[in-house]
């Protein structure tokens, strides 16, 4: 949830901008969480709360005579397309973005996948020319798979989440 420290500053600063916000807060949580879970929470949370500032300024203090009795529907409609938008972005882009640390040892990855041809496929440009898996089951759930190639070995960890998978890939340099 250590999203909410951007998400909800930033929900509460582009309130005024209603559909937008949506987009703004979805890009936000989605890229600073690494759970897909969590990314949504902190997505509707956000805006959920931006939302109930915006409805309540146009309820209690904004009066546009122009408008009438429209603008309470207008704010509440507005309001809906941008939780509904902030979830939808949140979800898409925690789903699709691979989170990558590269240290003095090798690097780490982090994504989503729907099965494991999509690993395969992902990984391919480090298993070229790489010895069999090895695989170690720890559960139903989650498997590790090991891979020794020439001055690296790959370590990756396969857990169900949902109906999608996360995979935690470890690139360990072995220089002589």
């Amino acid at each position: 949830m250590r999203s909410l420290k951007y998400s909800i500053p930033i929900a509460l600063a582009v309130w005024w901008l209603p559909i937008l916000n949506g987009v703004i807060v979805g890009l936000v949580t989605g890229f600073s969480e690494r759970r897909r879970d969590v990314a949504l929470i902190s997505a509707s949370v956000s805006s959920v709360l931006a939302t109930a500032v915006y409805v309540f300024l146009a309820y209690k203090v904004l009066d546009v005579p122009l408008l009438g009795n429209l603008l309470p529907v207008f704010t509440v409609i507005f309001s809906l397309i941008g939780i509904s938008l902030s979830v939808t972005i949140s979800y898409l882009v925690s789903n699709r973005t691979t989170f990558s640390v590269i240290t003095p040892e090798g690097a780490d990855m982090e994504f989503y996948v729907k099965d494991n041809s999509e690993i395969e496929q992902r990984l391919s440009s480090l298993t070229a020319g790489c010895g069999e898996p090895s695989y170690n089951i720890l559960d139903e759930n989650n498997v590790t798979v090991t891979r020794k190639c020439n001055g690296y070995e790959i370590e990756y960890n396969v857990k169900k989440e949902g109906r999608m998978y996360k995979v935690n890939v470890h690139v360990k340099t072995h220089f002589e």
